[in-house]
């Protein structure tokens, strides 16, 4: 069987109308028929052991607004699979937020932590709520409550939270205060993405977005293309798509197309990342910057392009859009922005997509590093930081191109049987109860 057919066997098999969790968990199953784990460790409830969350936390949680009134708010953390290490995730606050949501994001955590080898497993909260429409003090309020509630599920040891949608350093500030005001006892490492001040690391701010651009760059210098003078479209102005932007640009890229939740701007001469950051921090929006004209949104991913950083949210590439793609190349900084049947039509394309569970793995790298530090109480330059995230990423993804090219096989499913193997060793090494 080719490497096309075997691969379009894999991701036509789902249906795209079911959950987000089931759509990943079949395609977990899917790459894990090779490796024949039942059969080669029978009785051992392998892999279905593997695609079951160890825990859901479903709860509600009571805000009393600054009008006075009370509002409720659903509120989840989902911990899904400990072989390896304490669980590892972030926190979102988001109208969109579902219970099917945060599962798949905590099941792609814990793979994304095994592709690149830290010791952690996955997790992944949040809260179902228009967050920009509280003020700060019913923001500090919420997330305090939240943190409060989930104080005996959380900690270094057990599951570690940090920032995602909606969430950063504040909020990690937040909870941390809540939890050692609850708990009585002030550890640095129950959560990570703080301040620096209260032992956050150099260099996780821009991990995400970086870490997407590093394995990026390698796979575009393996096909022999120079990045200066190659071009890019990033969809999604938060700080994973800045970042990456900043990034490329470093290295001579330039960015020609770019789209936040309310507009989408083109350039073809390139925008000038840092003074298009200042625009969207001044006016909120990526809309009418010097020298630029708008476009639809949906330019951002079909744009002509050497590089695509979908850097939003889920599905965004799905397969009315996949025909349509004319980039070289995809880095998926954000969480599951292909769907199964677009990541088939885009292999079979011939476009070359880093997956997610890789491109976007230097947050919970640098997350990894946080936590080290935090528990040692000794902290590493910024040098240090970035020298220790390029050398983790670049031998990642060495490993998922040599199972990828070995295999024939694409780096998705590549980096997925890296993942199923660790975690499954790990957990044969544990025991069976």
């Amino acid at each position: 069987m080719s490497a096309t057919s075997d691969h379009s066997r894999l991701e036509t098999s789902h249906d795209e109308g079911v959950s987000v969790f089931d759509r990943a968990r079949k395609l977990f199953l899917r790459y894990a028929e090779p490796l024949e784990l039942e059969t080669r460790h029978p009785g051992q409830g392998l892999p279905e052991r593997l695609v079951i969350p160890d825990k859901s936390i479903i709860f509600r949680l009571s805000l009393q607004m600054d009008d006075g009134s009370i509002r409720f708010f659903q509120a989840y953390r989902v911990q899904f699979n400990d072989e390896r290490g304490p669980y590892k995730g972030g926190v979102r606050f988001h109208p969109d937020v579902t219970l099917d949501e945060v599962t798949a994001l905590a099941f792609w955590m814990y793979i994304k932590t095994a592709v690149v080898d830290v010791p952690f497993g996955g997790a992944k909260g949040g809260i179902t709520v228009d967050y920009k429409s509280l003020s700060r003090a019913e923001r500090e309020r919420l997330t305090k409550k939240f943190a409060v509630v989930l104080c005996r599920e959380v900690g270094q040891e057990v599951d570690i939270p940090a920032p995602d949608v909606n969430t950063g350093e504040q909020e990690m500030a937040w909870m941390l205060d809540a939890w050692r005001n609850t708990t009585g006892v002030y550890q640095r490492g129950a959560v990570t993405g703080k301040p620096l001040d209260l032992g956050g690391s150099l260099g996780r701010r821009e991990a995400t977005g970086k870490g997407g651009v590093i394995v990026l760059l390698e796979a575009a210098r393996e096909a022999g293309i120079d990045p200066s003078g190659a071009t890019a479209a990033v969809q999604g102005w938060g700080n994973a798509g800045q970042y990456a932007a900043l990034e490329l640009a470093k290295h001579g890229v330039r960015i020609i197309t770019v789209s936040d939740s309310q507009a989408a701007i083109r350039s073809r001469d390139g925008l000038h990342v840092p003074a298009l950051i200042d625009h969207k921090q001044q006016t909120g929006s990526v809309a009418h910057f010097p020298g630029s004209e708008p476009v639809d949104h949906g330019t951002v991913l079909t744009s002509k392009c050497d590089f695509l950083i979908p850097a939003a949210l889920e599905d965004s590439i799905d397969e009315t859009v996949a025909p349509h793609v004319q980039a070289r190349f995809i880095s998926e900084v954000a969480n599951g922005p292909t769907t199964p049947r677009a990541s088939r039509m885009l292999f079979d394309q011939g476009v070359t997509v880093i997956p997610d569970v890789l491109a976007n793995a230097g947050g919970v790298l640098v997350s990894y590093f946080e936590w080290v530090q935090n528990r040692q109480e000794y902290y590493w330059s910024q040098e240090d930081v970035a020298d220790r995230m390029t050398t983790k990423m670049k031998s990642a993804y060495e490993q998922v191109a040599r199972v990828a090219t070995e295999n024939a096989v694409s780096l998705r499913q590549a980096a997925y049987q890296i993942a199923i193997d660790r975690v499954a060793r790990a957990a044969l090494e544990r025991g069976g109860q």
